[in-house]
C-alpha cells in the first residue's frame, strides 16, 4: 500500500536505507523497465463485439496488504481475484509476512512484492484457471521518479497485464500534488470522469480518475505492464460498484487488514477502509466472501526473515545501522 510522506521528511526516509543499496535497487528498475510494455499486449477486450475475435475479459485480480499495529515489520498481503462483470470475488489468497525492509519513495517493490509475488505465482500453479488477465495494483505503474513504480514491478516480473491505482502522485515532470488536484478539481465533475496527466515534457503519465460523483478525492492511474492507459482507465472504471476503491483492491485491503487484525488481537472488528467516507455495512462484500460460488482458497504462510523471499539478486533483508 502506497504511503503518503511530507516533503520535509523524504530525505530522512531514502537515508533509512544505504546509498549502494539504493543504487543497486535503481539499476534493478532501470534494467527490468526496458522490458516494459505499455500498449495493449493480451488476448481480450473489456467488451468486445462481433467482428471482433478476442476473448472477453473476465478476471480481474487485485493486490493490497496491511501492516501489524503491534510489529511495523510484519505484514499481510492479499490476492483476490474478481469475475467480471459482476465483480463476484472468485478466489481469495494471503500470507503473512515478516520483513525489515524500510518503507523508501520509489522502492516500493522491494518492501512489497517478496509478500505479493509469490501469492501469484501460487496462483498460477494450482488454479491457473482463475490466473487474472489484468491485475490492479494499489499503487503507481510508470508516474514514478524512474518511471518504474510498484505496478510495473509486478506486471514485468510475473508477465501479468497491470494497472497502476494509487491515492498519491509523485511529483516528477512538473507534476505534484497541488497541481494535479486543481487540474482534477476542474476537470473531474463526475463519476467516471477522468483527465490525462501531462507533465511539462508533453509525456503522458497516467490519468486523474474520479470514481463516484459523492468521491472528490481522485485515483491516480497509470499503466503498469502490458496495457494502455486508455484500456487501465476502462478497466478501472469497469470495477468501480458504489465506492470510491476498485473492487478488486477494495476486496484485497479488506481481507489483509482483517487477517492483520485477527493475528494482533484475535478478534475481528467492523472494516472501514482508510481514507473512504463512512460507508454501511457492506453486506455485500461479507456475503462474497462467505457464499462465493467458486471456492475461496487462503492460505497462512509466516516467513521468518532469514526466509524472506527475494525478488533479485540484490539483498532486500537488512538492518540499518
Amino acid at each position: 500500500m502506497e504511503k503518503k510522506w511530507k516533503k520535509s521528511t523524504y530525505k530522512e526516509l531514502q537515508e533509512q536505507v544505504p546509498l549502494e543499496i539504493r543504487k543497486k535497487w535503481e539499476e534493478e528498475q532501470n534494467t527490468l523497465k526496458a522490458k516494459l510494455i505499455l500498449e495493449d499486449d493480451f488476448d481480450w477486450e473489456l467488451n468486445p463485439v462481433p467482428p471482433s475475435t478476442k476473448k472477453p475479459l473476465r478476471l480481474i485480480g487485485g493486490v493490497d496488504m496491511s501492516f501489524s499495529t503491534e510489529d511495523k515489520e510484519f505484514m499481510c498481503a492479499a490476492l483476490i481475484v474478481c469475475e467480471y462483470p459482476s465483480m463476484k470475488l472468485v478466489y481469495a489468497d494471503h500470507q503473512f509476512y515478516k520483513i525489515d525492509v524500510p518503507y523508501v519513495p520509489g522502492f516500493l517493490a522491494f518492501r512489497e512484492l517478496p509478500a505479493t509475488k509469490p501469492l501469484i505465482e501460487k496462483l498460477r500453479a494450482t488454479k491457473p484457471e482463475l490466473m487474472p488477465q489484468v491485475m490492479l495494483v494499489d499503487g503507481n505503474g510508470i508516474l514514478h521518479p524512474r518511471g518504474f513504480g510498484l505496478a510495473c514491478h509486478l506486471g514485468v516480473t510475473t508477465d501479468v497485464p497491470s494497472i497502476g491505482c494509487s491515492k498519491t502522485v509523485f511529483a516528477i515532470d512538473g507534476l505534484n500534488k497541488k497541481n494535479v488536484r486543481a487540474l482534477t478539481n476542474q476537470h473531474l465533475l463526475k463519476g467516471g470522469d477522468s483527465i490525462k496527466l501531462v507533465g511539462k515534457s508533453g509525456k503522458v503519465w497516467g490519468a486523474g480518475f474520479r470514481s463516484t460523483s459523492s468521491s472528490i478525492q481522485p485515483l491516480i492511474i497509470s499503466n503498469g505492464h502490458r496495457i494502455s492507459l486508455d484500456t487501465a482507465i476502462a478497466v478501472v472504471k469497469a470495477c468501480i460498484t458504489k465506492y470510491r476503491i476498485a473492487a478488486p483492491i477494495r476486496f484485497a485491503d479488506k481481507i489483509s487488514r482483517r487477517k492483520i487484525r485477527e493475528h494482533d488481537y484475535g478478534v475481528v472488528e467492523e472494516d472501514k477502509l482508510s481514507g473512504e467516507e463512512e460507508e454501511e455495512d457492506d453486506f455485500e462484500y461479507e456475503q462474497q466472501l462467505a457464499q462465493s460460488f467458486l471456492p475461496v482458497s487462503y492460505t497462512h504462510l509466516t516467513l521468518p526473515t532469514s526466509d524472506l523471499v527475494q525478488i533479485s539478486v540484490v539483498a532486500v533483508s537488512f538492518k540499518k545501522q
